[in-house]
């Protein structure tokens, strides 16, 4: 089991909606109601989140008079929550998200399973535009410091090479048309 699906296995839905929004979030305070408007979990449940999160020192809360505003608390715990739960996800989403769009691109496939910090991709379609692609692999490395190794085929490349055997073990799809 790779460490995202351990996490949302371990945590429900609502408590990972919450925690990524103060980590997508690091520099900002927020009141209670407006952690419920965003991440669109009810009050009562993002109160109990957050009652939770302050004992756990992920979230601090800063007193104004009668009103309280919720941040991020950066300690070594925090970071070592947001290495595990955005920073892989988010490199390996962000590419499927910006190549996806690609017209030309019929379907994405995560070939064996994303390690630490690499994946191999087979991009499937008809003219895929390399420099594009490239460009992208490009870009995510150095946000993420994740590698992606991209293989473009046509189908029936993909197809003739899969019947041959040369694409062993476990194939995960991301994007398919």
């Amino acid at each position: 089991m790779e460490i995202k699906e351990l996490l949302e296995n371990l945590f429900d839905e609502k408590k990972l909606r919450v925690m990524n929004f103060f980590f997508n979030n690091p520099e900002e305070e927020f009141y209670l109601r407006e952690i419920t408007k965003r991440t669109k979990v009810p009050l009562a449940t993002t109160f109990r989140i957050i009652n939770k999160l302050k004992s756990l020192e992920i979230i601090k809360e800063n007193k104004l008079k009668k009103f309280k505003l919720y941040s991020l608390n950066k300690t070594k715990n925090t970071e070592f929550l947001h290495d595990i739960m955005a920073h892989k996800k988010s490199a390996l989403n962000e590419f499927v998200e910006q190549v996806h769009s690609i017209v030309e691109i019929e379907s994405i496939i995560l070939h064996g399973k994303e390690e630490q910090k690499k994946a191999n991709i087979l991009l499937i379609g008809k003219g895929i535009p390399f420099e594009r692609i490239k460009s992208l692999v490009v870009d995510i490395k150095e946000k993420y410091d994740f590698t992606i190794i991209d293989l473009t085929l046509e189908p029936d490349q993909f197809f003739k090479m899969s019947e041959m055997g040369l694409f062993p073990g476990k194939r995960t799809v991301l994007f398919q048309k």
